[in-house]
């Protein structure tokens, strides 16, 4: 659909609300549209005690009262339930009052005009005509661009919410002096040089600034130039990659002195209070935010080995577990990889894969470092069990706030993967001479006569006797190679991660990954390759015995026919018992936060021991 400009929407807009159609408007159903008429006489109703108004009308006229009651009546097609309260009372003003419905009267009485999801690209002269408007929102459009000497100088009200916005340069050339909110949220803003457009200089009478879901990454410049603004009371950054950082809101309330609301959240003294003096320590101003991954009991996996089935003895099978997911990787290097990470317990007895960085000595990348990218972690590996118990958690810390917020707003991905090795003999130089031995040992009883006949059965009552200590020499001798790992898939979940990027610091949730499939056993033969391989003598044979054995049984038992019958009824009733279990992970994402002065340095003091101890 081609952009309009927000005139052209307005006047759409007005022919939508049909305001000189039935029942608006002055046609013939409107008495309205003619002078006020002769005296009006009454008469008393004998039962009702009313009055009725005799008057002289059209039988096509209808009562201002029963038009507007067109407008409101669930059952009427002219009901506009749907309309904003603004344009209801357009409406209403249509039947009451049709003949103010023009253009000058909007121009000159308008004070406030919304326009939503209406292909908007243009902010035109034309919208100056408006020149007692106050409140303007032009949300869910198309501007990318918005010359703010075409907005109406009375203005005090300006929303913007979800545009293309990404710069304010053009916004700032000669904006409403009178201007006290101005919403730009969930648009493309994530300049640095965007900053020093928020100053007392364009915005002096600014009350309220919402900058929500953006992509403004530097908290401590953006933060430095609102300072500039005077008046500021309310402000909101959520959504923006700042906002993901640990000082993020005691920062931001111990600079702007001023403010009373941050993220639509009233800032009370206490908190003022506990976050005092937070801004002025270097060690809390880095742009690092910390993430903890915590993967607990895993249950729903089905038991691959069946107690009733008789496995072969070879190949050995080993089957082991693990958990992926995907999340970035640690920016700055202190994260070890999985082999060569230092793991230690804590006092619940879980482990924990983490390295902690020093925020001082240690050199930081750019916000946009592009080579921070998602990567797939890996759970250690654990055998079978219900529930099979991990305790896994691991720290992240990451720099690239940009990539961060991408991967918020995309989610992650959780699997569960079963790994499968087989396992098979391989004959040692021990296991391999043993056969030479006894071919000679055979060729010496030959060339011996008699006395190697007598020797053979004492050879044999031994062998007999040893058979099975031989053999388990042999398998303790024998040694194994393993095939490459089979991996297959149990089970996917996507995990929705916007609730954090809403302020929420805390994920913990149960993935349901479904039902995992039984792994595919091999099929026995059919009848028709037995056939082949047993011969077409041998299948003779089956139907003559087939024959004399139906001859012998002409009677059978009837006992036996209800025993099979019963068991079969058994068996189908412990089928419809078991149900399938679902396969689900305990997952839980924890952001660092803080939620006072005193616990930054209790989190810093923590840091710098497990790095000292890591270095140690």
């Amino acid at each position: 659909m081609a952009g309009v400009s927000v005139f052209v929407a307005f006047q759409q807009q007005m022919k939508t609300l049909c305001l000189n159609d039935f029942p608006c408007g002055t046609g013939s159903w409107n008495r309205s549209r003619s002078p006020t008429q002769g005296a009006r006489s009454s008469k008393l109703l004998r039962y009702h005690g009313e009055e009725e108004e005799e008057q002289d009308r059209d039988v096509h006229e209808e009562d201002q009262r029963a038009l507007k009651e067109y407008l409101t009546d669930k059952h009427s097609p002219w009901n506009g339930e749907e309309l904003s309260p603004e344009n209801q009372h357009l409406r209403e003003m249509a039947i009451s009052s049709p003949s103010l419905m023009n253009l000058n009267f909007f121009c000159s009485n308008l004070k406030a005009l919304r326009l939503v999801n209406k292909q908007i690209i243009e902010v035109d002269k034309d919208l100056l005509k408006f020149q007692n408007l106050e409140e303007l929102t032009l949300s869910a459009n198309r501007i990318s661009t918005l010359n703010s000497a075409n907005l109406p100088r009375k203005l005090k009200i300006l929303e913007l919410c979800t545009n293309e916005i990404s710069s304010l340069n053009d916004l700032i050339i000669s904006p409403p002096p009178g201007l006290q909110h101005l919403g730009l949220s969930y648009n493309k803003l994530s300049l640095d040089s965007e900053y020093k457009f928020l100053s007392g200089e364009f915005w002096p009478n600014l009350i309220s600034l919402d900058l929500s879901f953006n992509d403004f990454g530097n908290l401590l410049n953006i933060v430095a130039h609102l300072t500039l603004l005077p008046k500021l009371k309310n402000l909101i950054l959520l959504g923006n990659p700042i906002a993901l950082l640990p000082n993020y809101r005691g920062y931001i309330i111990d600079t702007l002195k001023n403010l009373t609301a941050l993220d639509d959240v009233l800032i009370t003294p206490d908190e003022r209070h506990i976050f005092n003096h937070l801004s002025k320590y270097e060690e809390f101003t880095v742009n690092l935010t910390r993430a903890t991954i915590s993967v607990g009991n895993v249950t729903g996996i089905p038991n691959p080995i069946d107690p009733l089935e008789e496995l072969p003895e070879f190949p050995i099978i080993t089957r082991n577990y693990f958990v992926t997911y995907d999340f970035l990787e640690d920016s700055r290097g202190f994260e070890q990889s999985e082999n060569s990470s230092s793991e230690m317990p804590d006092e619940t007895g879980k482990v924990s894969t983490s390295a902690a960085p020093d925020p001082v000595t240690s050199p930081l990348p750019t916000a946009q470092d592009p080579s921070q990218e998602v990567l797939t972690h890996k759970v250690p590996l654990k055998p079978w069990a219900d529930p099979i118990v991990y305790n896994y958690t691991k720290d992240f810390s990451v720099a690239n706030l940009y990539a961060l917020k991408k991967l918020l707003q995309n989610g992650l991905t959780i699997n569960v993967i079963e790994e499968k090795i087989l396992s098979w003999p391989v004959e040692t130089l021990e296991t391999s001479e043993a056969p030479m031995k006894e071919k000679g040992k055979g060729q010496e009883s030959a060339k011996g006569g008699k006395n190697s006949s007598k020797q053979k059965t004492k050879d044999s009552a031994k062998d007999k006797k040893g058979k099975d200590s031989a053999k388990d020499k042999k398998k303790q001798l024998s040694t194994f190679q393993s095939d490459a790992p089979i991996e297959r898939m149990l089970g996917t979940c996507h995990v929705d991660l916007s609730s954090i990027l809403m302020g929420n610091h805390l994920l913990e949730m149960v993935c349901d990954l479904g039902i995992p499939e039984n792994e595919p056993k091999p099929k026995p033969p059919t009848p028709d390759i037995k056939e082949t391989k047993r011969g077409k003598s041998a299948k003779k044979k089956d139907d003559r015995s087939s024959k004399s054995e139906k001859g012998s049984d002409k009677k059978p038992n009837s006992k036996l026919k209800d025993n099979k019958k019963g068991k079969e009824q058994n068996d189908s009733e412990v089928l419809e018992e078991v149900v399938p279990k679902h396969l689900l992970v305990n997952f839980t994402l924890q952001f660092q936060r803080w939620f006072s002065t005193a616990e930054a340095w209790k989190e810093r003091n923590r840091d710098e021991s497990a790095f000292v101890l890591l270095k140690s």
